[in-house]
């Protein structure tokens, strides 16, 4: 009996030690090990920042913090927004980076020129899952793959078929389908199951919102055609493969210079926000939006004026801020969770002649994801205050992802590229964070240059 204890004793201290070891390997916990989470919960505004200002972080360990931290109760708006639309669920099923932490540093990635737009992109991420140029698998095999993508016109999705093309042209053995369900789900459903009827080697999938795409690609896998997901999540987590990104750190972002800048303009974190925000039940939407919801709830002092969704429609995006500025006379920031939400909101500021809306007659933060090219000229002329990159270039890499699945490479099935900087005008200090300024990023912009 005695034997039996000790052996459950054993495997009781092996466990832990097991679980241990895990939860300080996880990037989440390479944090620091004196931070004191469940105190974090209870504090807020100015104590919470000067707790925050004891631990020191700086660079990736201050950016991780910002997107560990938990929900606060402090701001009751914000957490009751928060679980109101779920946004614990999305984050609990986001792909998270494991063992080593790739680094991405500016200046990394290769220029090709885009086949469709004949203008200069700059790859970031070419040196991910690498294929050399030239035939793969079986060099008399034509392999057949296809690409449902909306919105080919748009520009950060255009982008993202643009390199999709580029890399099938440098593998002469492999045919590339593109097609646009123009923001219509089921389109998309349609162009996957026949693809699937026709034989075809392997699928990739943009999806507008997560789960329509669940039911097709559960028939595509049960024929065994392998399916890669870019950008955003399907509605099946027996998805083949998922290229994800940094949506987690945009939202971060977001929040953390919003508090930086209203504490270098006030002296304190108080102000009114307007969201205007992706399709609801969008990967991109939930993620960021909810990252910066998070971080923001430790300010009580800090108030949602009302919340909007569109397509990234940059004239949707126009009318929903210019209805709002005839609503509200007192706003101090704009979240957006795109470039076109961005670029509308701007517009709609201009045209409005309202940049100076604040108590203290200061301008307008606006806060935008998606390297944009004009949202960069937008930041240099100071009417974006910062922008939270997230790179459309990201086809080559899934149909480099696929390619490698289909030949029997072995290929992880979370594809998590890295957090990328912060850009604004010129280099700030972020709370530890260093920032990148606008020309340092210019030659990684998509759209008209």
């Amino acid at each position: 009996m005695r034997e039996k204890e000790i052996m459950k004793t054993n495997r009781r201290f092996i466990l832990v030690v097991a679980l241990t070891a895990a939860f300080l390997l996880h990037p989440a916990a390479l944090i620091a090990t004196d931070i004191d989470w469940f105190k974090i919960k209870s504090l807020k505004d100015r104590a919470f920042l000067e707790y925050v200002e004891t631990l020191d972080l700086r660079g990736e360990a201050s950016l991780r913090f910002w997107k560990k931290i938990p929900l606060s109760r402090a701001n009751p708006q914000v957490y009751k927004l928060f679980h109101k639309e779920a946004f614990a669920i999305y984050m609990n099923r986001y792909p998270r980076p494991r063992g080593k932490l790739t680094r991405f540093e500016a200046g990394q990635g290769t220029t090709i020129i885009g086949p469709k737009s004949n203008q200069p992109l700059k790859l970031l991420f070419t040196d991910y899952y690498p294929l050399a140029e030239g035939p793969v698998g079986d060099p008399e095999k034509r392999y057949q793959i296809g690409y449902t993508i909306h919105g080919h016109d748009h520009p950060w999705l255009g982008g993202n078929a643009e390199t999709a093309i580029w890399e099938a042209r440098r593998h002469p053995n492999v045919d590339l389908t593109l097609l646009d369900p123009e923001f219509v789900n089921q389109k998309q459903v349609e162009q996957i199951d026949a693809w699937v009827k026709e034989g075809f080697d392997g699928i990739l999938i943009w999806p507008l919102q997560e789960a329509p795409t669940g039911a097709p690609v559960e028939r595509a896998l049960k024929k065994g055609v392998p399916c890669v997901s870019i950008d955003r999540m399907v509605g099946t987590p027996r998805v083949t493969a998922r290229i994800t990104g940094n949506f987690p750190a945009n939202g971060a972002q977001q929040g953390v210079y919003l508090i930086h800048r209203l504490l270098q303009e006030k002296g304190e974190v108080k102000g009114n926000i307007l969201l205007i925000r992706k399709p609801l039940g969008s990967t991109a939407d939930a993620m960021r939006t909810g990252h910066f919801l998070k971080v923001i709830s430790y300010f009580p002092g800090l108030k949602i004026l009302d919340s909007y969704h569109n397509n990234s429609n940059r004239e949707h995006s126009f009318n929903q801020v210019r209805h709002a500025l005839t609503q509200f006379p007192i706003v101090d920031a704009i979240f957006c969770t795109g470039a076109e939400q961005g670029m509308g909101a701007v517009r709609a500021v201009d045209d409005a002649d309202r940049w100076h809306s604040r108590e203290d007659n200061q301008k307008i933060i606006v806060l935008v994801d998606d390297d944009l090219s004009e949202a960069l000229t937008a930041i240099q002329k100071g009417k974006i205050a910062m922008v939270a990159p997230y790179t459309p270039l990201l086809g080559a890499l899934g149909l480099r992802v696929l390619l490698k699945i289909i030949t029997g490479k072995p290929v992880p099935k979370d594809v998590v590229t890295p957090d990328l900087p912060m850009i604004t005008k010129e280099s700030e200090n972020v709370f530890g964070i260093e920032t990148v300024p606008v020309e340092q990023w210019t030659p990684y912009a998509y759209g008209r240059k």
